[in-house]
């Protein structure tokens, strides 16, 4: 007789080697534990059954959960959660658990939660694993009567999330360690507690333990569905070994071959433009810094000290279908995800670190907040801060950088010229264009003439038109660094433009 997931965990309580306890998990427990295993060794993580880790990619995907096995299927509750299989990549296993104000239960590997269809794996005659490799949490984001992906946690400590019309592109995580030094760090989730909803709840509980070589955390994530999706997240983090001095705060990954800055055919595509997310936005102090984003060869570093950090995030700001071309990707839905601090954050700075990629498979974009610490105090350090998934920029009301596009000048083989396109927003009127200014920092490279200030009318934009050159074998040493920004009576009423171009 089949049994379901959702009825054995409930129906069984007390029989399986999860047993129910009474306990209320809150971020303080989980800290608990967090802060007890920074006292030992770091965990290795226990090793999968050959047989899993060798299925390909295809095989893998062969492994299918049956949605009449989630939990709260037939529970009155707008969420559902779904449970993926180790194997192929994903070999980290983790222990998961219902929870609710009263009590706590395991939720064990059921082999009968999935369809094994073609992947050449026998559950039968194989080892099993001892526990799933994430969760897939499918909420009605879009139409009242069809459950939808909202959040999923998948491999390391990476988590992706979804708003109503969105589809999947940049990653969410929940920490990242060493990632511009010799070799990255990637810590994992090891325990994953969701508290069960109530009927017409709107939002979800999850709380998560971190486990890595220098450091263990305690999360936990308030998931909102508004449309747009939020997701407050708090984390106390306990260091080994110095792993303060390699923390990253709020990371987000994602992927960028080429754009309208790139030239296109070197890639050999079809498509104009390939990329989740086109720059990265920061807002600090009382500016607002726009960079946007080139595949470069090698790896490409940009800092951004901050004295008091508003908020940052990876942004697709171009949503032209024409721009794309991409029937499937669908890359003008690709959510942007931003980042806002909770509370007094200390002084620190934005990193934008990229590296040279010629597949979209390849995830080479990520930013995130380094603080200054010396010393990490023992009873650990806590953020928090709210992510937001939307389509729309965060709001503000200076111009906003909507294209760079970089060439070699007309008709001047030996000097390039640079467009940047503000926004027109209603704040500069168009009798006033012709008197506002450009502050532009051409870096190294040497300016052919001052920039002009055109008005751009089939798209009521204002654009930056710039020509310079660089000089002899240094033009081939490291990447040109420059920035501009557009001024009215020399106050700032743009975004800051910041570039890096290698010729």
């Amino acid at each position: 007789m089949k049994v379901h997931l959702t009825l054995l965990v409930i129906c069984t309580l007390g029989t399986l080697s999860g047993q129910q306890e009474r306990k209320h998990i809150t971020l303080d427990t989980v800290a608990e534990e967090a802060q007890a295993l920074i006292q030992q060794a770091p965990r290795e993580p226990e090793e999968l059954p050959e047989n899993l880790k060798a299925l390909s990619y295809d095989q893998y995907r062969d492994i299918r959960f049956r949605p009449s096995e989630a939990l709260w299927w037939n529970a009155d509750s707008r969420f559902r959660v779904e449970f993926f299989h180790p194997g192929h990549l994903f070999n980290n296993q983790i222990n998961i658990y219902e929870t609710s104000n009263t009590h706590v239960q395991e939720i064990p590997f059921m082999k009968e939660a999935f369809d094994y269809g073609n992947s050449g794996y026998d559950p039968g005659f194989f080892k099993k694993p001892k526990g799933y490799s994430g969760i897939r949490v499918k909420y009605p984001l879009n139409n009242e009567e069809i459950y939808d992906e909202l959040i999923v946690f998948l491999g390391a400590s990476y988590f992706r999330a979804l708003g109503a019309g969105h589809h999947f592109g940049l990653s969410l995580r929940g920490l990242s360690m060493n990632t511009i030094g010799a070799e990255e760090d990637f810590p994992r989730f090891t325990k994953l507690w969701i508290r069960k909803p109530k009927p017409k709840d709107k939002h979800l509980t999850l709380f998560a333990l971190l486990e890595g070589k220098k450091v263990t955390g305690a999360y936990q994530f308030d998931v909102h569905s508004k449309g747009v999706t939020e997701i407050d997240v708090r984390t106390r983090l306990f260091f080994r070994d110095g792993g303060e001095a390699e923390v990253g705060i709020a990371p987000l990954t994602s992927m960028f071959v080429h754009g309208e800055n790139t030239n296109a055919p070197a890639f050999h595509d079809w498509r104009p433009e390939v990329h989740d997310s086109d720059g990265m936005l920061v807002h600090a102090n009382s500016e607002w810094d726009w960079f946007p984003i080139e595949n470069l060869p090698g790896q490409t570093i940009r800092r951004m000290p901050t004295a008091k950090l508003r908020g940052f995030g990876l942004l697709q700001r171009d949503r032209d279908f024409r721009n794309y071309k991409d029937l499937e990707a669908h890359y003008q839905l690709r959510p942007s995800a931003w980042v806002e601090p909770k509370g007094k954050w200390s002084p620190g700075e934005i990193i934008l670190y990229t590296f040279g990629t010629d597949t979209e498979a390849t995830d080479n974009v990520t930013a995130f907040w380094k603080p200054d610490l010396q010393e990490a105090p023992t009873e650990g350090l806590e953020f928090s801060y709210r992510i937001t998934l939307q389509t729309k920029d965060p709001a503000h009301t200076f111009a906003k950088v909507m294209e760079t596009r970089v060439g070699q000048r007309t008709l001047d083989g030996h000097s390039t010229t640079l467009i940047i396109e503000f926004s027109r927003p209603e704040s500069i009127a168009l009798d006033e264009i012709e008197s506002l200014s450009v502050g532009f920092d051409y870096g190294r490279a040497e300016p052919i003439e001052a920039p002009i200030i055109q008005y751009s009318q089939p798209e009521d934009r204002i654009r930056v038109f710039a020509n310079f050159k660089t000089s002899g074998a240094s033009a081939q040493d490291r990447p040109y660094q420059m920035s501009a920004q557009l001024l009215r009576e020399g106050h700032q009423v743009s975004e800051r433009w910041n570039y890096t171009w290698k010729p």
